[in-house]
This record gives C-alpha cells, structure tokens and sequence, in this order.
C-alpha cells in the first residue's frame, strides 16, 4: 500500500517485530518500561511530514549599487524541514574499512568516500531533496544577466569558515585562482573553472557574480554557477608549488556544521559540531546537525566484521541493504531485546555510472565485439534473483532519475540484453575467440584466452559478483576476481585496471566530460573506460554548450545511447531504498528520508549534499536502554518504515 503520509500508520508499523523479540529475550521475556522511550514514541506517532517546497520569490526590496545592469533578485524561505523532536548533543561512532588517502579534496588520491566528511563547503544556491526547487545556501538571493550567461549572488553576510573567520567575495575570487592552478594536479578542476567558468567578479564584500561559457536557461545557470569558495586566509592567498604535498595531511577550514578535530592514523578520525554554526540562520537547517561528536572508526576485514562491531554496541548505526543482511538482523539478540531498531525508506534513485566499466585500452576490451558480447554473458539477473533475493533492481542505462526543471534527462528505453550464452559465443566469435579450451574458456589463433580480471573494493562483493563468474563460463568467458580493499581506487584513477565494478555519484544534471570524452583519456581522471571516440565527443561538447533544457536533454539521450550502443560499462542494479539499524537512543523523524534523498543514517552532516544531520541522540533514552541491558530486561522490537515514496 502506498501511503501519501507516514506518520497516520506509524504506530502499527513500529509494532511489525513486536511478536518475534521478548519470549526470546535473555530474560525470559521480561518487559522495561522505558518512560523515555515511551513518551519519544507516542511524539512520533503524531508528528507530521513537513511541507518540503521552497518556490522561488521575488525580492524587490534588495538592492545592490555597482552592478552594470538592472536585475531581479530571486530568494526562496524554505520553512523547519528537521524534526521538533530532535534534541541537541551526544556522540555517535560509525565505521569505514579504509583511512583516507589524503585530507585534501583536491588533487591526487582525494576523489574517494571519506570526501564526502571533507568537502562540506556547499554551494551558493541548494537543490531540495524533495521537490528539487532552489534555496539559498552560502548566498541568500540570486539574479540573472539578460544576456542569460552571468548570476549574480548576494552572499549570505553570516557565513563563517570553521576557524572564524568570515567568508567573503574575496574568497570566490580566490577559487578561481585555486582552481585554476596547475600546483593542485586537478585537470577536471582546471578545464571545469577554465572553459565552463570564465569569469567571477567582486561587488563589495558580499556580492558577485558568475559567468559562464555559454547562454542558459536560469536552471542551467544556477546548476553551472553555484561554486563552492575556498579560504584564501588559510593559503595567504597563494597555491604553492609543492601544495600537493604540503597540504596531504593539512585539513582546509570549511563552512560546515562539523569540523575535523582530531585523528589517529589508520585508526581514528572526529568531527565535532563547529559552535554556534551560522546555517541556523536558515530555518530549514533548525533541529538538523544535532550531534556533538562523531567518531569514524577504521575497521578492515570487511561487513562481517564492522557488523559484529554494531552489535557489540560499539558503532551506534549500521547500514542493511544487503538483503541477507537485513534478514539476519532481526534474529540478532539486541534486536529481539529491542535495544536495537531498524529503519526502512524507500526513495527516488538519482544513479549515474553503475555497474562495471571496461577499460578499451586493456585486454580483451580493446575489441568492441568482445565488448559487446559481456552484455549477453554477464548474467546480472541471476545474481539479483539470488543473492540479492529479487530486492534491487535491474539497471540498463548510465542515468536514471536524471530530472532537471521538470525534463528528463535518461533515455528510459535503453535495454540490456538478457543474458544468452549462444548470443555471447556469436560475438566472441568475430573477435576471433572461436575455439573452447580444456577448462571450456575461449581462446584464439594464438591461443589467448577469453579472460580478464575484474577488481572490487567491497567484501561484501563477493558473493554476488562470483555469480557473474560462474555464469560467464557458460559462455566460455573466463573473470578472474580481485578484492582489493585497499588502494582499489588508486588504480582505478591510474587506468591500470581492465575492468571494475564501481559505483559513482551524480548531479541531476549528467556529467559526461568526465567520464567518457577524449581528453579524460588519461590517468587521474573518470574516464575510467579510457573511451576516445570522435562522435561521443562531439556529443558531450554539444551537450556543455547547449543552454535549452529540452535539447540539452535530447542530447543527453543521445549520449547515453551511444554509450550503451559501444558497450562502455555493463550496468548492474539499482536500490530504491535505504535500510539500516540504530541503537535506540539514535533517533530519527518520522518520515525518515526526503523524495530524493537515501543517506537518512549518515550522521556526520554534509551540507553539499544537503539532506544530511537529520537524526540524533537521546541522552535520556540511552540511559534507559543501557539500565535495562544491565537488569536483563527488554523492550518490544521496532521497525519503522517509510513507503512515501516507493
């Protein structure tokens, strides 16, 4: 049943486990009544999902002397989007398997997960998670040139880097030196705030203006345009030439809610809340960030091992989205003692580059109909049938839920072949891969074999991913596995890999460039297939030129099909929900997740990504829970469960 609020059948969905958790307990069944926890749930109970929209206004009361042309100025008030239960305080541990590479966001090594923590800086404008209209971030109003290719901003004047120190025109104009700079080994920085932004002027200390390289609709330019600064403070206002490795273990101020204060190499790192954090200026940011510490622990050895962790009490949430995962959590004794509850939110998957890419100038890949006869021999839909228990989805593109201004961006007919032995062996057989060894793997004239070696950086990989294998041989195609934990992605950006099976972020608009054009074919770069293909380059050099949505979308469409048509990446799968597991104390809104958000878990708040910092810890109700542990006692089991958007 799809249900347009939560909150009206809240109270029977917390009751789902109700009946399989105290007759089990260590007690014998004895029940805690946890006054806390009683009084939170009820509250719960009656909170109401709130209204998300923030439509754009505008503001004929700014004005600003000195700009070459009148303007008018646009601002949205976004209203409480946190939850009036949420209390302030408390810490919370979470886990990764590897320590970062580097503290800088920026240059060598840095394109990793752990930049999420770092790079909080957010943008001048924000997209809502749920209705995907404009709010003011680190600028409070925005106005358009009538030649359609400069915004101008109005800064917001609260803004305060983590150290102090105010935010300024002065530290805009400096990113465009930063990024620019050739010291801080970025290409895709350099081209982006080259060719896309080519010029950034100061009107005072809190006015701007950014202009593009082409003309575009108001969507396209706030898209474009909406940069993040960088502290020119902290640099003297100059990028050195040993930056890179100067500043590898040096964190750069930000202006997020959280700041890096402490780490132990290999083992530790935490963030605390920055005091009084000017975001509070904006009420949709009120009772979000509620969190004082969050440890991120380093534990390796992979899920099995971080999960014990969870369950032992010493990481505080832990993500189940791996079917067998969340069927065995419940059977887990601080669930059935009800010390632990669980969550589950369906979403809207904004997925870009999925599944594995192969790399054209390696192996095997370097022949198009080898390429293409993967499609047939990788049976993806068994291994979703089975070891993903039919929960995900099959995924057939490079975009999904690519919409922007109201137009999709995602040629939705695009197709895998379902996989076909017979079909594959036709296209290995114009490679010239004709004759079937010993061990029934293909090979050629010269006796090569129909082989490559696919790495992996997540343990937990290894089960769906062996089904690939076992299938491929159907076809007479040999995968050998790498799991590599550590340094997987280092050699992923070295283009030394033949094929990886990955999983990267996307805007709502498709980033093409980096991916998949000529001059990306290099190492330190997303052009992770090393694709060099005439037509796809003109594609996406039309695609960042084109101002008007709907042609720029068609474009898109066009890209994608190219792609598919020179079999680039074979797509995988794709989750349309978020599920996980929390010691009580770490609460959460009722309503959990927003439209287009799935991260409701992740405790340590990004403010680029703008719909974390959302949940927090109940100092009262973990006393409560760690009082009844010690008496033997229980509570009745929860899983609370948002089917808004499924």
């Amino acid at each position: 049943m799809k249900m347009t609020k939560l909150v009206a059948a809240m109270l029977a969905l917390v009751f789902i486990l109700a009946s399989c958790g105290n007759k089990d307990a260590a007690d014998g069944g004895k029940n805690a009544i946890g006054k806390a926890i009683t009084a939170d749930e009820k509250a719960m109970a009656n909170e109401k999902r709130p209204d998300f929209s923030s439509p754009q206004l505008e503001d004929k009361k700014l004005k600003v002397n000195g700009l070459s042309e009148e303007v008018v100025w646009y601002t949205s008030n976004p209203g409480i989007f946190g939850s009036t239960r949420a209390k302030q305080g408390g810490e919370v541990s979470i886990a990764l398997q590897e320590f970062p590479q580097t503290f800088r966001t920026l240059g060598p090594n840095s394109n990793g997960w752990f930049r999420s923590y770092l790079g909080t800086n957010g943008g001048l404008v924000a997209t809502n998670n749920e209705t995907k209209e404009w709010m003011p971030q680190l600028a409070t109003h925005w106005a358009f040139s009538a030649d359609k290719k400069t915004v101008y901003f109005k800064l917001n004047e609260n803004v305060k880097w983590n150290d102090g120190e105010k935010v300024t025109s002065e530290d805009y104009l400096f990113t465009i030196e930063m990024m620019r700079s050739k010291n801080i080994q970025a290409p895709w920085y350099n081209d982006y705030f080259t060719n896309t932004i080519v010029d950034v002027k100061a009107y005072g200390d809190y006015v701007i203006s950014i202009t593009g390289d082409v003309e575009g609709a108001p969507d396209i330019l706030l898209s474009n345009l909406s940069i993040s600064p960088r502290p020119k403070h902290f640099y003297n206002g100059v990028i050195e030439e040993d930056w890179v490795d100067k500043y590898q273990w040096i964190y750069e101020p930000t202006v997020g809610p959280y700041t890096m204060d402490s780490f132990t190499k290999g083992e530790l790192v935490t963030f605390k809340k920055v005091d009084d954090w000017w975001g509070y200026c904006y009420d949709y940011n009120k009772y979000r960030y509620n969190i004082d510490q969050i440890n991120i622990k380093i534990i390796t050895g992979g899920r099995d091992i971080q999960k014990q962790y969870f369950f032992n009490g010493e990481l505080d949430t832990y993500g189940l989205v791996i079917p067998k995962d969340w069927a065995d959590s419940v059977e887990a004794d601080p669930v059935k003692n009800g010390y632990i509850d669980r969550q589950y939110s369906f979403y809207e998957p904004l997925t870009g580059l999925y599944g594995i890419v192969l790399n054209t100038q390696k192996g095997i890949f370097t022949n198009q109909d080898v390429r293409t006869g993967l499609y047939y021999a990788i049976n993806m839909e068994k291994m979703i049938a089975t070891v993903l228990r039919g929960e995900y989805k099959r995924y057939h593109n490079i975009g999904l839920a690519h919409v922007f201004a109201g137009v999709n961006f995602d040629d939705d007919s695009i197709r895998v072949p379902d996989f076909d032995p017979k079909k594959a062996g036709e296209f290995f057989d114009k490679a010239g891969y004709t004759e079937i060894g010993d061990d029934g793997i293909r090979v050629d004239a010269n006796g090569n074999r129909l082989s490559f070696e696919m790495i992996y950086t997540a343990s937990f990989h290894s089960e769906r991913l062996a089904v690939l294998k076992e299938e491929a041989k159907k076809a007479g195609l040999e995968i050998l596995l790498n799991n590599m934990t550590e340094g997987g992605f280092s050699l992923l950006l070295d283009k030394k890999h033949e094929a990886f099976f990955i999983g990267m972020g996307t805007g709502s608009i498709p980033g093409y460039w980096q991916y998949y054009h000529s001059e990306n074919a290099k190492e330190q770069t997303n052009n992770f297939t090393m694709v060099q293909n005439d037509e796809l380059d003109n594609l996406i050099t039309k695609f960042k030129a084109e101002g008007d949505i709907p042609k720029k979308a068609e474009i898109s469409k066009e890209i994608q099909r190219l792609v598919h048509d020179l079999a680039l990446v074979i797509p995988s799968y794709v989750v349309p929900y978020t599920r996980g597991a929390s010691w009580k104390w770490l609460r959460y809104p009722s309503w959990l997740n927003q439209k287009y958000s799935d991260a409701f878990l992740e405790p340590l708040a990004n403010i680029m990504s703008g719909y974390n910092g959302y949940n927090w810890v109940d100092g009262d109700i973990k006393k409560e829970v760690i009082q009844a542990k010690m008496k033997g006692e229980s509570f009745e089991p929860r899983t609370y469960i948002d089917d808004t958007n499924k």
